[in-house]
């Protein structure tokens, strides 16, 4: 008796690692419901090896998405995603990331990606019109979701090379560097002060996506010249010479 429950058992578990291994990855993303703003075209591969020609995040298209899903990951029943999408060849975000806490809390960790400044550049309400040029880096070490929007944050955005366009003329920035935290539950994002336009900021983005921010342009020996025209758009400095910058 104890064999063929053994026999049945072994029988059972290999039909089960069979059936998965070749469930089609296009029937699996059908089961789930997607945000809104989220669309996904052209699945290809099983829930191994997955392969998505797009996903499109509002107007934002991520081309070229793989994922593999770790085996060891999922017989400790905590399944992890290795992911990685673009490359240099096409156009949008590129970089990779993991995965795991599927079934619990979700962790991001070891996260790489470099995006397109200007991407960012056009959602944001400046007073005055302008081309972001270079790319933005996002490192994240960890990343752990919560309420409202995360639990735990530890990485770091980047604009090397910065550089913008405003009244037809290209300005050089030097480097614009950012700590990424979560302080109770909301994502904060803090402007290393060290940088050449004297600009201290600390964004907060909050639940149900709302961002404000709160800082100051306090325009220094290093500040670029060609910029100097515009800081009347900005409005009137304080006695300490610096302008305010809120959303």
């Amino acid at each position: 008796m104890k064999k063929k429950f053994a026999y049945t058992a072994i029988f059972f578990t290999a039909y089960c690692v069979f059936v998965l291994a070749l469930m089609p990855a296009s029937w699996v993303m059908s089961q789930i419901k997607l945000p809104k703003n989220v669309a996904i075209a052209a699945v290809e591969g099983t829930i191994w090896h997955t392969q998505i020609k797009q996903v499109m995040v509002d107007d934002v298209v991520i081309n070229q998405v793989q994922s593999s899903l770790s085996v060891i990951s999922l017989l400790m029943l905590d399944p992890k995603l290795d992911i990685t999408f673009g490359n240099a060849l096409v156009n949008g975000p590129e970089g990779q990331l993991t995965i795991s806490g599927l079934l619990s809390e979700v962790v991001v960790e070891d996260a790489k990606i470099n995006l397109a400044a200007n991407t960012v550049a056009t959602r944001l309400n400046l007073p005055i019109d302008i081309i972001a040029h270079e790319q933005l880096q996002l490192n994240i070490s960890r990343f752990i979701i919560g309420a409202p929007i995360c639990s735990e944050l530890q990485g770091d955005l980047q604009w090397l090379n910065a550089a913008i366009t405003a009244f037809e003329e290209k300005v050089q920035l030097g480097g614009l560097s950012a700590k990424l935290t979560c302080d109770k539950g909301e994502l904060i994002a803090e402007i290393d002060p060290n940088n050449n336009l004297g600009l201290t900021y600390r964004a907060e983005l909050k639940q149900g996506g709302r961002l404000s921010g709160n800082g100051y342009l306090t325009p220094g020996n290093k500040f670029p010249e060609k910029l100097k025209s515009t800081l009347s758009f900005l409005g009137k400095p304080d006695t300490q010479g610096s302008y305010r910058l809120k959303i």
